[in-house]
């Protein structure tokens, strides 16, 4: 077996005998051209899905849960996260995500006039695995929205391309 040592430099096409073995991380994004026609199958994408729960921005948030992904395939949980466009005068509103109805957070995301308008308050998941078919719901319950408006929640999710 031959060595090589240092920077080579090909001006044509490379074509190798066998399979050429290339260190993990060694391609990067800026490596691979546009148009490369890399198959879906090999590429992984980030969903974020979430609900304004049927309302404006300047809508008074009300109890409802909505339907916002249905798993085609094996998924990862990256975030939870939620806010209010207007966090009102006197407000207690609570934010939590189920999967097939079973809560996937450690508490819900409780938001209060003393939370910042439109300050983005994250959740701390108890689960982060998603199979094929799994319902993944966001639901909003209100005690007290005076003056607070536009309530909005999402989910990422990490789902490998089939």
């Amino acid at each position: 077996m031959g060595l090589l040592d240092g920077n080579i430099t090909f001006t044509g096409d490379c074509a190798f005998a066998k399979t050429l073995t290339v260190p993990a991380g060694t391609i990067r994004a800026a490596s691979i051209a546009a148009g490369a026609g890399i198959e879906a199958s090999k590429l992984q994408h980030r969903h974020k899905v979430g609900t304004n729960f049927d309302l404006a921005h300047t809508g008074t948030p009300v109890s409802r849960e909505e339907i916002v992904f249905v798993a085609s395939a094996a998924c990862t949980i990256g975030a939870v996260k939620a806010l209010l466009w207007d966090t009102g005068t006197s407000t207690a509103v609570s934010f939590d995500c189920q999967k097939n109805g079973t809560t996937i957070l450690a508490s819900t995301i409780d938001l209060t006039e003393s939370t910042t308008d439109r300050a983005v308050q994250s959740g701390t998941l108890s689960t982060t695995t998603l199979v094929a078919g799994d319902v993944i719901t966001i639901s909003i319950a209100t005690t007290d929205a005076t003056g607070a408006t536009g309530p909005f929640a999402w989910i990422e999710i990490d789902e490998a391309a089939a």
